[in-house]
């Protein structure tokens, strides 16, 4: 292997020195580094996890069992990887390019559409005719060190502009979206924002990447909407450079009211926070990026390390620079995703889904990776945390009422995990009573599994946005993608989430296949017809 890889770093040299501006060369040389690996973790486009590649626009829907409830105007969607090409070797599911799967919901009837985001790195290999851009599944052992040569070579011989990079970004918008100052987001925490453009009849196009004032960091997949103020609170993380954490904070018409760097030991993957009434909570867990180790143990440079502890951080909302942050310790553990933070008697209580390990390199799920609902109490006034599990049930991609973030919360649902399944595909949605007693050890209170269809994460839609017509928190719906292995098709579902009977109110046919992805989002009927759309007349 060794004189292979000597000859491979021959051959890019070669083309270093003469200048040699030809994609074919790069193109076999990728090739050639990827030798060996082309079945990694290949499993992550396998089954519902492979990609589509046409794009649909405003079919018609056919709504197969039950009804459509009358009270949904608006556009359920989800965010998703999605490679535009495949990959030469190895490939990890956080990679693909961003698309999006929507379907319009008004007057009991349905339509479809899907949309590659149209990001400057997917503009840039549709050029090129092939992916010229280095894969995180890619950066692996020694041979990840040559994929990193191989990037300084593309940029010498043109292939990929460096300065262009630098301006407009080299991410893929493929994580979750957000509407906030009139503009619909397609986020992902390795670059900002790219506006989407939705009409109203749930056609998608991409506006453009978003400018964030003097923000000069990534801008994270899951911002914060505090529903009293229209602030969306922000982070951004960087693994290269100070400042490893940087907070934010967005007006209510998009414009950046502050942002300051929060001072931490070590990289981190920051991919999710919270917030509460006074605070913007963070957890600074041992995810950590370590080149040393990729070369050491061949693996990827994010290694999780259990020998150390895990903290949870609380910064006043007034806070005007990092330094008053205040943390607190905890045994190790790995949150990707937080359903909900809030106070409650002068103290911060936070429900998150905890996994005791994780690991980024495995190629298929074992159950100790799962994660389950962890409630944890932070007291300032005597400088202690806690942490405690509230349920058995394995998922993840939690959900709470949008309205809701920051505040008191009472219910909360999860994505359920097939445990079984070395794809760790979902098989259902749990509710979980947040306000179950310490005494009872399980907060999980409902179920709907599928026989034998799989999902992904439910959006929950409350039946009205005045909380006056609605009978309660969980007065609301459920939607959902599934897909179904034996007709090779994919449906939305629609819950009743108070109730939770496995019956749907709705089920409706799509027309193509939506692949598994990541993070949905619900954009009422009123955030369509009020977007601000630069550039463009306003079409209702």
């Amino acid at each position: 292997m060794a004189s292979r890889l000597i000859a491979y770093v021959a051959g890019g040299a070669v083309c270093f020195v003469l200048g040699i501006r030809s994609r074919r060369v790069v193109n076999g040389l990728q090739v050639l580094i990827a030798k060996g690996r082309k079945n990694k973790r290949r499993n992550a486009l396998a089954g519902n996890y492979g990609p589509v590649r046409r794009e649909v626009f405003k079919a018609q829907c056919e709504v197969v069992e039950g009804e459509l409830p009358a009270e949904l105007d608006g556009v359920y969607m989800r965010n998703g990887s999605n490679p535009f090409y495949d990959p030469y070797a190895s490939y990890h599911w956080f990679e693909g390019d961003g698309m999006v799967h929507a379907t319009r919901i008004k007057d009991s009837a349905a339509s479809f559409c899907n949309h590659f985001v149209d990001t400057h790195k997917l503009r840039q290999e549709q050029r090129a005719g092939f992916p010229i851009y280095a894969k995180f599944g890619d950066q692996e052992g020694v041979r990840g060190v040559f994929v990193a040569m191989l990037e300084l070579l593309k940029q010498r011989v043109g292939i990929i502009k460096g300065a262009a990079v630098a301006q407009q970004g080299n991410g893929t918008a493929n994580t979750s979206l957000v509407c906030h100052a009139g503009r619909l987001l397609a986020l992902h925490e390795g670059d900002l924002p790219y506006q989407l453009k939705m009409l109203c009849e749930g056609v998608i196009s991409t506006v453009g990447r978003l400018s964030v004032g003097d923000w000069k960091v990534p801008f994270t997949a899951h911002p914060k909407l505090d529903a009293s103020t229209g602030n969306l609170h922000i982070i951004g993380y960087q693994i290269d450079r100070q400042p490893y954490l940087t907070y934010g904070v967005l007006s209510p018409n998009g414009s950046l009211l502050k942002s300051f760097p929060v001072p931490v030991s070590f990289p981190s993957m920051f991919h999710d926070f919270a917030i509460t009434e006074n605070y913007a909570v963070f957890m600074h867990m041992p995810l950590v990026f370590d080149p040393k180790a990729m070369i050491e143990h061949n693996t990827l440079p994010v290694i999780f390390k259990p020998e150390m502890p895990s903290r949870i951080g609380l910064l006043p909302l007034t806070a005007r620079s990092g330094d008053e942050i205040v943390w607190y310790e905890l045994p190790s553990f790995y949150v990707f995703h937080i359903a909900n933070a809030w106070e409650e008697g002068g103290k911060v209580k936070m429900v998150a889904c905890q996994a005791d390990k994780v690991d980024l390199n495995a190629m298929k799920f074992s159950e100790d990776m799962g994660s389950r609902m962890t409630e944890y109490i932070v007291d300032p006034a005597k400088g202690t945390a806690q942490m405690r599990r509230i349920s058995s049930v394995v998922g993840d991609f939690p959900l709470v009422h949008p309205a809701m973030y920051g505040k008191p919360t009472r219910y909360a649902y999860t994505a359920v995990t097939d445990t079984k399944d070395e794809a760790a595909q979902v098989k259902g949605i749990a509710k979980f009573d947040l306000a179950t007693p310490p005494t009872q050890k399980e907060a999980a209170i409902a179920t709907i599994e599928w026989d034998s269809a799989r999902g992904g994460e439910a959006f929950f839609v409350p039946r009205s946005q005045e909380p006056s017509q609605c009978n309660g928190e969980d007065d609301g719906f459920l939607l959902v993608y599934v897909y179904e292995a034996d007709a090779d098709a994919s449906f939305l579902h629609v819950y009743n989430a108070q109730t939770m009977d496995s019956k749907p109110l709705a089920v409706v046919k799509l027309p193509q296949r939506v692949p598994h992805g990541f993070h949905t989002y619900w954009m009422s009927g009123e955030q369509i017809r009020q977007q601000q759309l630069p550039g463009f007349a306003q079409q209702h």
